[in-house]
């Protein structure tokens, strides 16, 4: 595995040389900072770009946003719950605790960040192009408790049977953020062609990971120019 470090300019000839090899490469932080994001997505940028696979990047890019952001608010919801001494595996206890938790942890941002990385809380990022397949991964070291993998199960199952995101909007739980951007993930994935198991989120080793596994051949086919000769000219 390659680890790249971010508080350095992106090399474009040690990336070229990770796809042409099959590595994967990663790079990680313990608190998700705006430098840490923009870096992940310009290496999202540069290694799909020299995949040749340039109309995937959108849909990667809000996924990689999503899967970071889930990532750090899981990170930051074990410190936020040892603060105010409530035990996250209690339901009631989880129920009382994200009744604040969005509010207390935007105001108190630095706090919250601050006690992550004091904890050793990390988020890695993690790309692989190996047999036409991308791997993205998003992994972060606290462990999801019952009550979080059951939440997951619902959107996941529920994702299933959108075909719109009109259809999705009418089935929101705002208990804690409505789930709404793993189904937009899903969406997006069905929209380039990619069904089979295309996201993945499960727990190993004392770490959590969301997974896209994005195999090349299954690609929905761009356009051609006989798709669009019978559209009228304006």
């Amino acid at each position: 595995m390659k680890t790249v470090d971010v508080s350095k300019p992106l090399d474009i000839q040690e990336i070229e040389k990770v796809i042409a090899t099959g590595e994967e490469i990663e790079v990680s932080s313990y608190i998700l900072s705006r430098e840490f994001d923009e870096f992940v997505n310009n290496l999202l940028t540069v290694f799909i770009s020299e995949c040749n696979l340039e109309r995937t990047l959108s849909s990667l890019s809000y996924s990689t946003d999503e899967l970071l952001a889930n990532a750090n608010k899981a990170n930051c919801k074990r410190v936020f719950f040892a603060a105010k001494h409530l035990d996250i595996n209690n339901a009631d206890d989880y129920k009382k605790g994200m009744l604040t938790f969005s509010t207390e942890t935007t105001v108190n941002n630095e706090l919250y960040q601050k006690l992550q990385a004091d904890n050793k809380f990390f988020i890695k990022f993690r790309l692989s192009f190996r047999d036409e397949i991308i791997k993205l991964e998003v992994i972060n070291n606290a462990v999801l408790t019952e009550i979080e993998k059951q939440r997951i199960a619902l959107k996941m199952e529920s994702a299933k049977k959108y075909n719109s995101m009109e259809e999705a909007l009418t089935d929101i739980d705002r208990t804690e953020g409505s789930g709404l951007g793993l189904i937009i993930i899903i969406l997006m994935l069905k929209q380039l062609g990619i069904t089979k198991d295309c996201l993945q989120l499960g727990c190993e080793n004392g770490e959590t990971y969301a997974r896209i596994i994005l195999p090349i051949n299954e690609l929905a086919p761009l356009p051609t120019f006989d798709e669009f000769s019978d559209l009228e000219c304006i």
